[in-house]
């Protein structure tokens, strides 16, 4: 892989120096196609040098920079029409990592733009909360994760993956924001650019972090939420560094597969009542069988019929990994659009979304293709 350089400011550029006119304007059009914004110099500077995440050279800017003599790094590309030896030997005296002649190398410029863009601090993460019944409070659990993650100053992102949910944006009070639904959102089998996505989502300010979410449309179908946008989407989550929190229906859908297969932890959200343990077995024995990350349970009580955590893990067949008192007024919460207000730092829905994002950074991430 085409490594950027660390570290870099959050706000740096990719950074284009070259003399040809028409080769930098060719150049332009592709960072734009990659979804990326490029910095473009008349000369090279040191600061520049050392700070952006990818520095794009035609030779005779090339020969400058060995001339003098500025520090190896890496996230170096040579730009040219056409390769001769000399254009070799120049690439060879920077330290350039590829050669790239246009337009042949265009999808592989368009791929090392995006790359630099999305270079995170850290890899994401991906939680996957299913309700093991229904009405257990699945929806509610997943957004507090998604607050609390950004809460602790990171990004987050919450991934309404629920045709007939009602749409998580209006439990955040952004159904009137505008921003990118499900509907909006056509990938096909491609790649799509964190930075591009991060930027069309509606989003919300929480605490030092910021939350964003992909909610699915209440007047038309979801039409992006296949099997190939969710894992694009995924993706964009994952290069960003962000803590991503996929809602999932208890009915088998189009984004089990690629949220289940890709994520490092599954919680099923149960009430410690007897028929909701019957119908959470089901759910926990079929994420089981699709799922590569362990699955956890989060019991909301009280028990009417005096279950203890532990009763319930044996009948739902998942350990326990938290269990919830009720909260009052969550439900009015909900209904106003202001769980971020609900999941305060100590109210039973924070301290469960706590304990499951604990859970998430101490599992193992699965082996990635």
């Amino acid at each position: 892989m085409f490594a950027a350089q660390p570290p870099t400011p959050e706000n740096a550029h990719p950074l284009l120096v070259v003399r040809d006119a028409e080769l930098a304007e060719e150049v332009t059009r592709l960072a734009a196609a990659s979804g990326s914004e490029l910095e473009r110099a008349p000369r090279l500077l040191p600061t520049a040098w050392r700070t952006a995440p990818l520095v794009l050279l035609d030779e005779p800017t090339a020969v400058t920079c060995a001339d003098r003599a500025l520090p190896r790094r890496r996230g170096v590309a040579l730009v040219c029409r056409a390769t001769d030896e000399s254009v070799w030997r120049t690439a060879f005296g920077i330290g350039a990592e590829r050669v790239l002649t246009l337009p042949a190398d265009e999808p592989e410029l368009i791929e090392l733009l995006a790359d630099a863009v999305d270079a995170p601090v850290g890899e994401g993460r991906v939680l996957a909360v299913l309700g093991g019944c229904g009405g257990a409070g699945a929806s509610a659990l997943a957004t507090a994760a998604s607050v609390v993650a950004a809460r602790s100053g990171g990004r987050s992102l919450l991934v309404d993956c629920d045709p007939l949910g009602g749409g998580l944006d209006l439990a955040l009070g952004l159904e009137r924001e505008e921003g990118l639904r499900w509907s909006g959102l056509s990938v096909g089998a491609g790649r799509l650019g964190s930075a591009t996505l991060r930027r069309a989502l509606p989003k919300k300010r929480v605490g030092p972090g910021e939350l964003a979410v992909l909610a699915c449309d209440r007047d038309r179908p979801p039409s992006g939420l296949t099997p190939e946008g969710v894992r694009a989407v995924l993706g964009a989550g994952r290069r960003s560094g962000a803590t991503v929190v996929c809602d999932l229906p208890r009915s088998p859908s189009s984004a089990d597969g690629p949220v289940l297969g890709d994520a490092e932890l599954a919680v099923v959200v149960v009430p410690a009542e007897v028929r909701a343990c019957a119908a959470a077995a089901r759910v926990v024995s079929a994420v089981t069988e699709r799922a590569g990350c362990p699955v956890r349970l989060v019991v909301r009580g009280p028990s009417p019929g005096g279950l203890r955590p532990r009763d319930v893990a044996r009948a739902a067949g998942a350990p326990v990994l938290a269990t919830m008192r009720p909260q009052p007024r969550l439900a009015a919460a909900v209904d106003r659009g202001d769980l971020v207000s609900a999941a305060h730092r100590r109210s039973p829905l924070a301290t469960a979304a706590d304990a499951a994002l604990t859970e998430l950074a101490a599992v193992e991430s699965p082996t990635r293709r």
